[in-house]
């Protein structure tokens, strides 16, 4: 795992300055020394390679060294979650984050659960997986909104929702061109009136293999479909 740290962007020929969690991170848990090599994430989601300067487990001090340019996914993905239960919503966001996934919508259905994870438990997971994979930016959050309002969601973009009806059933997906949307219902699936009110906003049904599949797994699967779908020339 590449050593990542976060911290505010500085003014020109000033070091970053890591607050005590970020030094802590730095100095106790990766051990790293003076002259250390890593990579910054600054609050304008750009990332740097970067060197340590100075400091120690309370405050440290990070020279950046040059902008390092990161690659867009192959395509804007915008996920609508039906909102399974929090710890559910906490184990997928790492590989929502990973995939590249650009902005995720909760969405509230008929058999969701409960809310959103709180701010404080979202953002340590984002940061999290962010210092893992080297993504430099965060998703971007939307809602909650309701089943009805979801379709009004980036409606530029072809949509998509996954739907217990389809599996087993084969779907070819047309060339795509820019990015997509995929709604996955929570834990227990869409109702049929929710189906329907999606189909008549022109979402179309999306088959996701023979198994029933946890909301999780359906997401990363159907995005995973979405992202290698052919580009339309």
């Amino acid at each position: 795992m590449s050593l990542r740290v976060f911290a505010a962007r500085p003014l020109a020929g000033e070091p970053a300055i890591l607050d005590p969690d970020e030094s802590h991170y730095l100095r106790r848990v990766r051990r790293a020394p003076d002259g250390a090599e890593l990579e910054l994430i600054d609050d304008h989601g750009e990332l740097w390679s970067a060197r340590v300067r100075s400091g120690d487990a309370r405050r440290s001090e990070v020279d950046l060294l040059a902008p390092r340019v990161v690659p867009a996914p192959p395509r804007e993905l915008v996920l609508l979650l039906g909102l399974p239960e929090p710890a559910a919503v906490l184990e997928l966001l790492p590989g929502l984050i990973e995939i590249g996934v650009a902005t995720i919508v909760w969405v509230r259905c008929a058999r969701s659960q409960s809310g959103p994870p709180g701010d404080n438990r979202l953002a340590r997971v984002v940061r999290a997986a962010q210092r893992q994979c080297g993504r430099p930016g965060a998703p971007h959050f939307v809602g909650p909104v309701e089943l009805a309002a979801a379709p009004e969601q980036r409606p530029d973009l072809p949509g998509f929702f996954a739907w217990e009806q389809r599996r087993g059933l084969s779907d070819d997906l047309a060339p795509l061109v820019g990015g997509a949307r995929l709604l996955i219902g929570p834990e227990g699936g869409l109702t049929p009136a929710e189906a329907a009110t999606l189909e008549s906003a022109a979402l179309r049904p999306l088959g996701l293999g023979p198994y029933t599949l946890r909301s999780g797994t359906a997401a990363l699967v159907g995005l995973a479909r979405l992202m290698f779908a052919p580009t339309a020339r």
